[in-house]
Order: C-alpha cells, then sequence, then structure tokens
C-alpha cells in the first residue's frame, strides 16, 4: 500500500471526524481505511486515533501529525502541477544529434515549426555522423541510421529509407551490369564503400529473393 495513500486518508479521516466518511469521500471501504489508518500507525510507532464503537478522535501524537502530513500532500500537489505545466507548455533546452545527411534534409527544416509552437524551447541540433552516446553527452533525442546496438534506449521507428544501386552509364558499358549481389564482391566491380553510423565494417545490405543479405563490397573510394 502506498504511504501517500494512507497519509491522504489519515488527513480525509481527521477532517471528517470519520472512518465511514472518509472512506466514501476517498471511494474506498471502510475496511481499506481502517487498514491505511492501521498501517500508517504501525510505521509511526503511535496511535493516531482513539477509537470506539460510537465516536472517533484524534490522539496527541494524531493532531501533531496532521499539520506535516497537509504540508506533504501540498507538496506533492504543487510538484505534480509543475509537471503537468511543463508538459502542456514545454520549455528549456533540447539537445537533439543526428547523422549529417538526414540532419540537413529532414530534421533541420523541421526546427523552425517546433519552435514556432513551442517558442520557449531552445533546440541546440549537432549533425555528426559519428556514433554518439545519449547518456555520456547529455543528449534528449537522437536519430540513428539502422538500429541503435544499446537495446537499453526508447527506440521509435520514424520511416523507411530506401536505398538503390546506381552506377554511370559509361560504368556499366565498361564492365557490364551485376545480376546479383554475389557479382558485386571478389573485386568485380568498383563499388563506392559506405561506413553508416555504428557500422563496423565496409558493407551493402540488399534485398535478394531469398529476403535481405549483406555483401562484402570493395573499390578504391569510400565515403
Amino acid at each position: 500500500m502506498s504511504y501517500l495513500d494512507n497519509i491522504r486518508t489519515f488527513v480525509r479521516v481527521y477532517e471528517l471526524g470519520s472512518m465511514s466518511a472518509a472512506g466514501r469521500d476517498l471511494r474506498i471501504s471502510p475496511a481499506v481505511t481502517s487498514s491505511r489508518i492501521s498501517q500508517l500507525e504501525e510505521h509511526l510507532s503511535v496511535r493516531l486515533f482513539q477509537r470506539t464503537t460510537r465516536s472517533l478522535a484524534p490522539t496527541e501524537q494524531g493532531k501533531a501529525f496532521y499539520g506535516g502530513a497537509c504540508e506533504i500532500l501540498e507538496s506533492v500537489e504543487n510538484a505534480e502541477a509543475q509537471v503537468v505545466n511543463i508538459t502542456e507548455n514545454p520549455k528549456g533546452a533540447l539537445y537533439v544529434a543526428a547523422p549529417l545527411g538526414v540532419g540537413r534534409r529532414l530534421i533541420a527544416p523541421q526546427v523552425p515549426l517546433f519552435l514556432k509552437e513551442y517558442p520557449e524551447v531552445l533546440v541546440r541540433l549537432r549533425l555528426t555522423d559519428r556514433k554518439v552516446d545519449l547518456t555520456t553527452e547529455g543528449l534528449d533525442l537522437s536519430f540513428f541510421l539502422g538500429q541503435p546496438e544499446d537495446s537499453n534506449l526508447r527506440i521509435r521507428k520514424i520511416a523507411d529509407v530506401e536505398r538503390v544501386l546506381v552506377a554511370s552509364p559509361q560504368y556499366i558499358e565498361a564492365h557490364g551490369k551485376p545480376a546479383s549481389g554475389d557479382d558485386l564482391t571478389g573485386g568485380k566491380h568498383e563499388c563506392l564503400n559506405l561506413r553508416y553510423p555504428g557500422a563496423t565494417e565496409f558493407q551493402w545490405r540488399l534485398v535478394t529473393a531469398d529476403g535481405p543479405r549483406k555483401f562484402r563490397v570493395a573499390g578504391r573510394y569510400e565515403s
């Protein structure tokens, strides 16, 4: 049982002067009301109320505890109100990281629209193709290409990025058109080596008749 619920129940019993009335006010049964008071008394090792079959009155310890209990509940309500206000009216700095290409083409153009809707937020956008660490670098949000290795992150898929293979007409005329991904390996073609953020090796991931496959390609150029 929540200690805060016990305190809230105590305050209502104290103010209404009745277990049953407090229970109705909190929409709980008299048995639950009595149980919460008993748990609170056990925790404090004091009697908060003198109870008889016909009356209920706070003890001196109960009277002393009431003031502090009200302050606790008021503090919690104020804290909750502040959280709600920040949620409804966001403010402060938002630190965001994104790969260079994605950031320039997709993320950066959306920042002015975001700031128009949330004028009290300051966006710090970092564009980099290196692997970033949200925790150690103080980031609130980061965009990734591919699947981040850290499974403890809260991840949401934004969109699929379609990739296509291209070559100049002159290259096809000189080297021929590859029939499959296997034709791209073993130095048979001059491939552009791409190392995407988080990748540990140069490779192309292609969709084949058997599903997605990774091909280790080679070439004299890299990006």
